[in-house]
Formats: C-alpha cells, structure tokens, sequence
C-alpha cells in the first residue's frame, strides 16, 4: 500500500512539473531552460529505501548527460527523428518522446553502470561551470524571446488533455521498469529520467518555432549547477534524518524545502543574470 501512494505521489508531482515546464518553457525561455531538468525526481528518489548517497551519485552524472542531450535536442529536434511535415502534432509528439527516451537510455545506462569509474560531485560541478562559462561568453543568445500564452490557452482543452494523458501512459510504463529493482544506482538512475522534460520539450517542438526552441539553449546547461548541489545536500539531510529517527514526514518536509529553495534560487537569480548577459 504504501508503494502504490508512493508511485501516485511521484506520479502527480512528475505531472505537475511536465504541465509547469512546458507554460514556463513557453512563457519564458531562459526560466524554461533551467526548469527542463528540475530536481523533482530526484528529491522523490532520496525517500526511497535506497542509499540516498548512491543515489546522489547516479544522479550528478545524469544530470549532465540530461542537459548536453537537451541541447543537442533544441537543435536538431526535426531530424531527430525525421518525420513527415503533415503528420499530427500529437503523433509527433509521442514519436519524438519515445525516440528522445531511447535515447536517453543509451547514455544513461553507460553512465550508471560505470558510475563508480567516473569523477565524484566536486570534479563534476567544477567541469559543468567550465562548460557553462565557455557557452554563455560564446553562444548566448540576446533576449531570449518570451510569449504571453496563457495557462488556459496551453492546457485546459483537448490538445492539453491529450498530451497529458500521453505523459502519464509514457511515466506508468517506464516507472514499472525502471523500480523493478531497488538498488541505490537504479533508482538514481530512474530519478533522473527527464521525462517531464523530455514530453515538455516535444510539446514545445510543435508550438513554438525553431527560434523559440533555440532560445532555450541559452541556459539549459546551467541546470546541473543547480542539481549537483541540489541533490549532495539533501542526501546528506536525509541521511542525519534517519539517524535520528525523525520519521517519514520530516523527511518529506525537508524534501519540500529543498524544492521550494531550489525554484527560489531559479526565479530569483536567472532574470537579473540574464539581464546581464544580455548587456554584455
């Protein structure tokens, strides 16, 4: 019983942020960017069973991969797949979640399984923000564009309901393969499936032009910044949690304040930085 709240729980919040991700991925494209790798998931994945450290670890390297293939993505998404122009926009969006998640896989099992031959949270943080230094000073893109699209306009009709109903089949299906096993790597690596964003980033690839895809490259990479960190600390947290026998609501809570400081950082840093950026 407590596994199936567990999955409605992760279920729900994985379904908020895909809704959220693709108005804000719409709205506003540098908030889009970072939001497209959130650590939602992740932060569901350290009230598992498993060993929030391992997890952790898993996590720092997928993180990265999620954003180089996001990337590469916003770029190329016509060809990857090439599909004929006159198909449905729903059709197009499946086929290119489906294609983007397998993927996804390829890297993301190499990575997890050689997880434990790889540099640990340090090396990695140090190498993205040379990564992030290098793109934002050579192909940042001035004013990111931004639209007024409403809530309403992007969700509450069938098109919407569609493509929420094409997440959930797609998280169901993936969910029951990814937690058949409950080893710290598995489940690091299950947390860090993009899914919201990979489905956001498909719907997005049908309503906004090439331009308004590109735009959100400006700072995608800037997401593993947030998360190597995000996911280091909260390990931490939770593990000092069970030593001292608070219980699965404090572990909760605490998982909460982490979101809610994480998206704090997001809201309130990313504007005035992108202003910046953009007089430079």
């Amino acid at each position: 019983m407590d596994e199936i709240a567990a999955f409605l729980v992760k279920l729900l919040l994985a379904v908020a942020a895909f809704v959220l991700v693709g108005w804000f991925g719409a709205r506003d494209k540098r908030i889009g960017g970072v939001l497209l790798t959130f650590p939602l998931l992740n932060g569901i994945a350290m009230l598992t069973g498993a060993d929030p450290i391992g997890v952790a670890r898993t996590i720092y390297l997928l993180v990265m991969w999620n954003c180089g293939l996001f990337l590469v993505l916003m770029y190329q998404f016509e060809s990857l797949p090439p599909l004929a122009g006159g198909w449905d926009a729903e059709v197009k969006i499946i086929c290119r979640a489906l294609f983007w998640v397998a993927l996804w896989m390829i890297g993301a099992v190499l990575l997890a399984w050689f997880r434990d031959d790889l540099p640990g949270a340090r090396w990695l943080f140090a190498l993205q923000l040379a990564i992030v230094a290098w793109y934002v000073a050579r192909r940042w893109r001035r004013d990111g564009a931004t639209a007024r699209m409403t809530f309403a306009e992007m969700w509450t009709n069938r098109r919407g309901a569609i493509r929420i109903a094409c997440f959930v089949a797609g998280f169901v299906l993936l969910s029951s393969v990814a937690y058949s096993g409950q080893s710290a790597r598995w489940v690091g690596w299950a947390s860090a499936l993009p899914l919201p964003g990979i489905f956001a980033l498909a719907t997005l690839s049908v309503t906004q032009s090439k331009e308004d895809m590109r735009s959100l490259g400006d700072t995608v990479l800037l997401g593993p910044l947030l998360v190597i960190p995000f996911n280091g600390l909260l390990a931490h947290a939770i593990l000092r949690l069970r030593a001292e026998g608070a219980g699965t609501i404090a572990e909760i809570a605490t998982v909460i304040g982490f979101w809610a400081v994480a998206a704090a950082i997001v809201f309130a840093a990313l504007p005035p930085f992108a202003r910046w950026r953009d007089r430079k």
